[in-house]
């Protein structure tokens, strides 16, 4: 039953530090293609919580932070979330045909009855309706996941594109010097000072036969952002860049008092005035490079003078030495004036831009100029507002009288409007370093993986994770007529007929009659879905939409590379595995036990597709020719008649388009070990495109 599976090396390297890099074809049934997209090779424990920013009306338009564990989240995203009772017993009692709702009431909340309804649908009470699970997978895939960008160390958002259970396996607690902790098994890759790294290497974990967990080295790992403000390092890299203060507080989403605290406290120097200069005039002028006159008096004397003093339109009567000493009091009081109410205005409760105010005004009584009892404090906004709307008085007046300072604005129709301001959640945010402080081991958990958007395969949950790269052939880029022709010759069929059960694996068979039956049933479902497939083409529908009525039926072809292996063939070749794909991990297993990988130097390249005959040419054609075979694995034409020029006219056009997975399969050697990427010990050309 096996015909249809097959696995081939397409490359196999090895670098200079020891490091096997393999590219494999792979051929089996499309339905277990989940099955095998869903494989990661590091995990985390179900107990680790993901961070999402969510919206929130009460921080004026930020977002607050939501967190839900992995196990929550897996069990969400692919059972949905239970039912809510969306009704109440006054809007149930109509659509029961009750006219009032007290027997609504007793039979939903009195007997526990579950006020449950699906939209767009009549309530009917169903004691399973409250197993009910209504799916959301669509809510979490568009939530806002903290994600690393991996250039720069800040903080960003990536969205989740699916979840997987990884088995039960096991699990070690790493605890930091700030007290935070995280449950990961050991193959686990973290983000850390000296780059990916997995648990097991950056600290030489090893486990005893007791179950005591030792480890022969430090590491730093890098946690969750802090305010990019604070962060010397951050700092210092935006001076060299010839950032202003003003530009990295418009970066960071703070003041610039903020930022030059910053500098002040590091002791970040000012250090190429010419290069910040330039940076921020940018932009040309409008009228650069125009001159202007005046007709009337071109060529004439000019006779006009400033008008100064008391001949100029804007006196007002002066500013008195006076009135300089009351200002410069005034500042020195303001401290002890803003203490007194909690730096808080008074009038608002702004905590922001505080000033000190004469309640009594020195125009209206110059006598109480210098009198502690009579500053009170006001915001910018506040202050401002009473200034001009002439309504300094009226607040003394209101204030005598015995009213209270909060309900002054509603006492003269109306509080200012304020400007807006950027809350705390929407500061640019970096990544830190905290120090190992202890590993314990816990035994076996369940754990999962999560695989989210690019660039940056990584998420937060107290530490960074990515993922395999890997192409595939799609079902939406073949003709439906060759399609329909390979699923009538040979469909795919599943490997074994198991009996249904609880679980997610059989471990009882059919009899070979009832096998018989469930293939002829199967058979008759392929030509059903052949049938409406040719009634569609009469509709003149585009491939990629029927050609997915033909995916069940269908053998798929994918080219996947990577330096990890290990914990792919243990869960797809255990025995609880699904057969198809425990089939094809069987041929996989085979193929990359008969090869024997080439030495590749530093500066070499390993190249899929390309042959032997064709490394003469220079190595960057040869890197193009590489991706764009690798890319052809959609059409299934990578094992056609070559063609070195439409190989690199398609290379260009999937670099201009920005499709670049096919880029990560081509890679040459590094010389650290280290994670880069998808690859350990290997950097992929998709790195050097991105650069």
């Amino acid at each position: 039953m096996d015909q249809g599976f097959a696995a081939r090396v397409l490359a196999d390297s090895v670098s200079p530090a020891g490091i096997r890099l393999t590219t494999l074809e792979v051929r089996f049934p499309r339905f277990i293609l989940s099955e095998f997209n869903t494989h990661r090779m590091f995990c985390l424990a179900g107990e680790n919580h993901l961070y999402f920013d969510v919206p929130s009306r009460e921080n004026n338009g930020g977002t607050r932070r939501f967190n839900m564990t992995l196990r929550e989240f897996h069990d969400k995203w692919h059972e949905g979330a239970a039912p809510r009772a969306t009704y109440s017993a006054r809007e149930l009692a109509p659509l029961v045909g009750l006219s009032g709702y007290t027997a609504v009431d007793f039979l939903t909340r009195r007997a526990n009855i579950p006020r449950v309804a699906i939209k767009g649908q009549p309530w009917i009470y169903d004691p399973e309706r409250s197993q009910n699970r209504q799916p959301i997978r669509e809510r979490l895939a568009a939530m806002k996941l903290r994600s690393c960008d991996e250039s720069t160390g800040e903080i960003y958002h990536t969205h989740v594109r699916d979840v997987c259970y990884s088995g039960r396996k096991d699990v070690f607690r790493v605890v930091l010097e700030d007290g935070r902790e995280i449950l990961s098994t050991k193959d686990h890759q973290f983000l850390t000072r000296d780059g990916w790294q997995r648990l097991e290497d950056a600290v030489g974990l090893e486990l005893s036969k007791s179950g005591i967990a030792t480890w022969t080295k430090t590491a730093e790992f890098a946690m969750n952002g802090v305010d990019a403000y604070r962060d010397p390092e951050w700092l210092r890299a935006r001076r060299a860049e010839g950032y202003s203060a003003k530009a990295v507080a418009e970066l960071a989403g703070v003041t610039v008092d903020q930022v030059k605290r910053q500098f002040q406290k590091h002791k970040i120097p000012f250090l190429n005035p010419d290069l910040v200069w330039k940076r921020s005039h940018t932009k040309e002028p409008w009228n650069k490079g125009r001159r202007y006159c005046n007709i009337l008096t071109r060529g004439k004397p000019s006779t006009t003078r400033v008008r100064r003093g008391e001949e100029s339109h804007l006196w007002r009567g002066g500013i008195t030495p006076e009135r300089r000493k009351i200002g410069a009091w005034a500042q020195r009081e303001a401290f002890r004036t803003h203490r007194g109410n909690g730096f808080r205005c008074v009038l608002c409760g702004s905590g922001r831009n505080l000033h000190a105010h004469h309640l009594d005004p020195v125009a209206h009584n110059a006598e109480r100029a210098y009198d502690p009892t009579n500053l009170t404090t006001l915001c910018n906004e506040c202050h401002g507002e009473l200034h001009h709307r002439n309504i300094e008085l009226v607040l003394l007046e209101f204030i005598t009288a015995g009213g209270a300072y909060g309900a002054f604005w509603e006492h003269v129709g109306g509080m200012p409007l304020r400007k807006p301001f950027v809350p705390k959640e929407k500061r640019a945010r970096i990544r830190h370093f905290v120090a190992l402080e202890r590993i314990e081991y816990v035994g076996e958990r369940e754990t999962y993986d999560i695989e989210v958007e690019g660039p940056y395969h990584n998420f937060v949950a107290n530490g960074f994770i990515v993922h395999n790269s890997r192409n595939s052939a799609s079902s939406r880029a073949v003709p439906t007529n060759k399609m329909v022709s390979r699923v009538l010759e040979n469909p795919a069929m599943p490997v074994e007929w198991g009996v249904n059960k609880p679980g997610m694996s059989a471990s009882e068979a059919l009899t070979t009659v009832q096998a018989e039956d469930a293939k002829a049933q199967w058979l008759l479902a392929r030509d059903s879905a052949v049938q409406h497939v040719r009634l569609l083409q009469d509709f003149n529908v585009h491939k990629q939409i029927i050609n997915r009525i033909l995916e069940p039926f269908m053998w798929h072809t994918v080219i996947v590379t990577a330096t990890e292996w290990d914990n792919f063939f243990n869960l797809r070749l255990a025995e609880n595995a699904q057969p198809e794909i425990r089939v094809a991990a069987q041929h996989m297993r085979a193929a990359i036990d008969g090869s024997k990988p080439a030495p590749v130097a530093i500066g070499e390249w390993h190249l899929p597709l390309v042959q032997d005959d064709e490394r003469s040419m220079p190595i960057e054609e040869l890197k193009k020719v590489s991706a764009a075979r690798c890319a052809r694995v959609s059409y299934l034409t990578h094992d056609g008649k070559r063609d070195i020029e439409k190989d690199i006219e398609l290379c260009e056009r999937l670099r201009s388009d920005r499709h670049l997975s096919p880029f990560e399969h081509v890679a040459t050697p590094s010389s650290e070990a280290d994670l880069h990427a998808n690859f350990r010990g290997w950097v992929q050309m998709r790195k050097e495109i991105e650069a």
